[in-house]
């Protein structure tokens, strides 16, 4: 994690971006690309710069920027500070769903209520209609171990499964026995499980964990009851647009607008 693009509101909360990039800069001095939307640098913005200069990084600045520009600067990470989502100004929420869906760059998008993370926690939630897709989660099983190696922070894993027809067995048409929703939910935690131990074996040995969990999805309504404010989430994103969107939100999305915590997302390849 050296070179990193930040793209930054008129106004956001500096020291909390700044403590994360004091931890970045630990083990190798950063290139910081300073990115605006606006024409021309605000005080935050500009304070920020002079922060980045002290901590002898190497900055450079982009005004009025782009997805485009941002891709064309090729960084290891872009951080996006704002507030949440939902009190975030339209057109820079419109350049986080931009990213999400669309740029091959990892993006981390930084809640500015809360200050560096305590860990790290992969996400591996496959879409609900198919299992788990194992490219996207060793891309984030792999980007979450640099950033936990990074900012010194340990990382757990959270394997989500689902048994899409529980509803149906569980139904009136259908009343199945309690023991064999059981099995069935036994047998669909237990494929996750093994679709998971699959790309864990590609890894290399270095890549290590503290915790892993098994949960049954949908997970986006209980996730702040799992995960305290304080996690770096890292998680892919389908990519859905337009219509598709709509009718079928993507996770990471969802996330950014319903949970504190902070969420690095991966688009699927």
């Amino acid at each position: 994690m050296k070179r990193i693009a930040l793209v930054l509101p008129e106004i956001f909360e500096g020291g909390a971006m700044l403590g994360i990039l004091e931890r970045l800069a630990r083990r190798q001095p950063l290139q910081v690309q300073l990115c605006s939307q606006e024409q021309q640098l605000s005080a935050s913005q500009s304070q920020l710069l002079g922060w980045l200069q002290e901590m002898n990084a190497e900055t450079s600045l982009h005004l009025a920027v782009t997805m485009d520009c941002l891709e064309a600067m090729k960084p290891d990470l872009v951080i996006v500070a704002s507030e949440t989502p939902n009190a975030a100004r339209p057109e820079s929420w419109k350049l986080v769903q931009d990213l999400s869906r669309r740029s091959p760059l990892p993006v981390w998008i930084m809640n500015a209520h809360t200050g560096p993370p305590c860990r790290v926690t992969a996400l591996i939630d496959p879409d609900r209609e198919s299992r788990l897709d194992p490219c996207l989660a060793d891309e984030v099983l792999r980007l979450s171990f640099k950033l936990a190696h990074a900012l010194n922070i340990p990382m757990n894993i959270i394997n989500v499964w689902y048994l899409h027809e529980e509803g149906l067995l569980r139904s009136w048409r259908i009343r199945m026995p309690e023991q064999e929703v059981a099995a069935r939910r036994r047998r669909a935690a237990w494929i996750a499980q093994a679709d998971l131990a699959r790309v864990l074996s590609t890894l290399p040995p270095e890549l290590t964990w503290n915790e892993i969990h098994c949960v049954q999805g949908p997970v986006i309504d209980s996730l702040d009851s799992i995960l305290p404010s304080d996690t770096l989430i890292v998680t892919g994103s389908e990519g859905r647009d337009g219509w598709t969107a709509r009718l079928q939100p993507n996770l990471a999305e969802t996330l950014c607008r319903r949970t504190m915590a902070e969420i690095v997302i991966i688009k699927k390849a």
